[in-house]
């Protein structure tokens, strides 16, 4: 594999705040988004998303070249629970999900010729894109955008709320909820992270990359859509940062630009040739 384009950001332009982290070697391409601080608080100097992000980053490097999906997962969560305990704080993220580091990321293995999407990374297989997105998501995202549109109404200005975002100060009691709903099964809203727990296996998306594929971009969801190459991916981005930078209209999420911030999210993209 040979990296023909790579880039990270984080969204405060300062990269000792990222919670995006990527792995390339001979047998592996692994982009990881560290999941965004909702608890406030840090585990050994670090958001909980950078700290996942960096301990998975690490695994990663050394693991063996013919590792399937499981034993990429297993291996990742031994280290995370061995780190959990070692902090005495196992017990306390057991019982109180939100507090607990997570992670979406996207794997290739070039032995098995696979791509992994574990949660809300993204990918495309020369010009076919991958995403693999959660409900709760979606309903997260419009009740920010219901909010704030109706704070607009109310006489707030867009420049007021980049500085003070009162829409997703709503909606974080709701993020926090949906901590309880990953990696659990009999719920309609349910999802799958890395976080030193168990996970449901069969809702990993899984796809084949063909034999003749010529080239692999990954990518984390700080990016609202994958492009060809980097540079009309960065424009896409732009224009949304341009025209809708709370992120509650053309493209909506559960977090916007805010003051002083380069984007509304960490994002991170590397493309490679086959």
């Amino acid at each position: 594999m040979k990296v023909i384009e790579k880039q990270i950001v984080a969204k405060t332009g300062r990269p000792e705040t990222c919670e995006d982290y990527y792995v390339v070697n001979e047998h592996f391409v692994c982009v990881i988004d560290g999941a965004t601080n909702v608890s406030g608080r840090l585990i050994d100097g670090k958001t909980p998303g950078q700290l996942i992000s960096q301990l998975i980053g690490q695994v990663m490097q050394d693991m063996p070249e013919q590792a399937e999906i499981e034993q990429i997962i297993a291996t990742i969560n031994e280290e995370l629970t061995a780190y959990y305990r070692k902090q005495g704080i196992y017990e306390e993220l057991a019982q109180t999900p939100y507090l607990a580091p997570a992670a979406s990321m996207v794997i290739y293995s070039s032995y098995h010729k696979m791509i992994w999407l574990v949660g809300d990374c993204q990918c495309m297989v020369d010009n076919t894109t991958h995403t693999n997105p959660k409900e709760i998501d979606d309903i997260t995202a419009a009740a920010r955008s219901l909010f704030l549109e109706s704070e607009i109404q109310r006489g707030r200005t867009v420049e007021e709320l980049l500085e003070k975002d009162t829409g997703f100060e709503f909606i974080m009691p709701l993020i926090q909820k949906q901590y309880f709903l990953q990696n659990k099964e009999g719920n309609q809203y349910g999802y799958e992270v890395v976080n030193g727990f168990s996970m449901l296996m069969e809702r990993i998306k899984a796809i084949p990359v063909p034999a003749d594929a010529e080239h692999l971009i990954f990518a984390s969801d700080g990016y609202p859509e994958l492009r060809d190459n980097l540079i009309e991916t960065e424009e896409y981005l732009k224009e949304i940062l341009a025209t809708d930078p709370l992120c509650f209209r053309k493209y909506k999420s559960a977090k916007g630009l805010q003051r002083g911030y380069v984007s509304f999210d960490d994002r991170t993209y590397i493309k490679v040739a086959l």
